[in-house]
């Protein structure tokens, strides 16, 4: 344990004074998470893995729902009155380390690594045929045009009767930090339906791709593939062009502390790629969970949800060659039509200045899009040709929860930075120090959170919490500057 003993007497039960204010307001409880909206399959598996995983019943979801979302997204658009989108959604779930985000990830997406293996088993046997069928032509073509007794037209015609091979694609289903340059590579060399997750993604958005310099350009290009599928390239050397019928799923699971900073940013708010991302942040199950002696292989919901996710990933995809999708418009039925445009009105009501959706706006005024796309996945991986009522509604349910979590989040998420940091170090006082123990300032920014590395910087977040009452100045042998936490009251 850091610090060293407190000399200070305790003081009398009648002597603490109030206690410490709270240094910023404490989230309300999360929105429960409509497991059943799922349908039958995915809210089996849900509720399969919440009973022998123990992490929390929205991450779980989050992530079936978003594995459900990559299978299903090459094989249709939805399409309302001419009106045609992907059904691409981007989900952000927020979690503390420990909440087993690694396993739910592993399990949700098996399938969709196992699938990947096997087909880069083959690319590379492709690959290694491609490149000495290329070494050949290669021979044959430099044969051609050195030949000095042949006219350049007879060159030419020569060449043309080569059969210059193809290279394999590229069958990458799975990226976890792509910088915008490679994100945009892969999707023009590599199958045009991808899933961009990440289970600890503080390291995409800390890293080089979201820096201060690429930022505008990352949520850019994420944007425009969720519009409509499509981004244009400008490069020196390597070509320029635009490109179309490109698919991306996105699932980033990140601590609350890192996803603060991003709904915050006012940047992803004023571009609108928050207004994109479907949000959840549900409360902890760390300290409540039991070994559960389950094999999830062996367990019936889990190997009906894995077959259809490889049905759908294996199966023929409608392309207009191997890097480019063409899909099929989903229609709704007439009583599908008539309910989702009913809740377009009613969303549409909240989001006067006065409305419920109001501090949300930007979110609530997509929200329509967002049900019809969640419908169009279910109705995809249902195995249905149009998009059912029942579907629409299931949708409007989880709508309902994004939404309720952003009129939670969205606000905590302008927190001072200041204030975010005195919390963080608040946290490592409760853990590494305890009360009845001095710490000296050097400890905290040689020791403590992260975000603290210099004297100044920590000297001004001991302040905070000393203006708020929970430390008080201490006294120690070797040092000027010491504290103490105040016990808890």
């Amino acid at each position: 344990m850091l610090g060293a003993p407190s000399t200070r007497l305790p003081r009398p039960e009648w002597a603490l004074g109030e206690a410490p204010m709270p240094l910023m307001r404490e989230l309300p409880p999360p929105s429960p998470f409509p497991i059943d909206a799922l349908g039958g399959v995915g809210s089996a598996v849900v509720e399969l893995m919440h009973r022998v995983i123990q992490a929390p019943v929205a991450l779980i979801g989050q992530s079936i729902l978003a594995a459900m979302n990559q299978a299903s997204q090459p094989h249709a658009n939805v399409c309302i009155d001419g009106r045609v989108s992907p059904l691409s959604e981007y989900f952000l779930t927020l979690g503390e380390s420990g909440e087993r985000k690694s396993a739910v990830d592993g399990w949700a997406l098996a399938g969709v690594r196992q699938h990947q293996r096997s087909l880069m088993t083959q690319y590379d046997q492709d690959r290694d045929s491609f490149e000495k069928a290329l070494e050949v032509y290669e021979v044959a073509s430099k044969r051609i045009l050195g030949d000095k007794k042949l006219s350049n037209e007879a060159k030419q015609a020569r060449l043309r009767e080569l059969d210059k091979p193809t290279a394999p694609v590229m069958p990458l289903m799975i990226v976890s930090e792509p910088t915008t340059e490679a994100l945009q590579r892969q999707l023009i060399i590599g199958e045009p339906s991808i899933g961009l997750v990440n289970d600890e993604a503080g390291q995409l958005l800390g890293g080089h791709s979201m820096s201060q310099e690429k930022r505008l350009g990352m949520l850019t290009t994420l944007s425009r593939l969720w519009d409509r599928g499509e981004f244009d390239r400008v490069r020196v050397g390597d070509g320029s062009g635009s490109y179309y019928g490109r698919r991306l799923c996105m699932h980033l699971m990140v601590q609350p502390m890192v996803a603060a900073s991003l709904l915050a940013d006012p940047l992803a708010r004023e571009q609108g790629f928050l207004a994109r991302c479907l949000v959840s942040y549900p409360q902890s199950t760390a300290g409540h969970r039991s070994y559960v002696e389950t094999d999830l292989n062996e367990a019936f919901a889990y190997q009906h949800y894995a077959r259809r996710v490889t049905e759908l990933l294996a199966g023929p995809w409608p392309k207009v060659d191997d890097h480019e999708l063409d899909p099929p418009s989903l229609y709704l039925s007439a009583e599908a039509k008539r309910s989702w445009i009913s809740l377009y009105n009613d969303l549409e009501s909240g989001l006067a200045p006065e409305g419920v959706f109001a501090p949300v706006r930007s979110l609530a005024s997509k929200a329509p899009e967002h049900i019809a796309r969640l419908a169009g996945t279910f109705a995809v991986f249902d195995g249905d040709e149009q998009i059912h009522e029942g579907q629409i509604d299931r949708a409007m349910r989880l709508m309902l929860h994004y939404l309720a979590e952003a009129l939670r989040l969205w606000g905590a998420g302008q927190v001072k930075p200041e204030l975010k940091l005195a919390q963080e170090l608040l946290q490592w006082l409760r853990v590494k120090v305890g009360t009845g123990r001095v710490v000296t300032l050097t400890d905290i920014y040689k020791n403590g959170p992260s975000a603290i590395r210099s004297a100044a910087v920590a000297r001004a977040v001991v302040r905070i919490l000393m203006e708020h009452g929970w430390v008080i100045a201490g006294e120690h042998p070797k040092a000027k500057e010491a504290f103490e936490l105040v016990e808890g009251r």
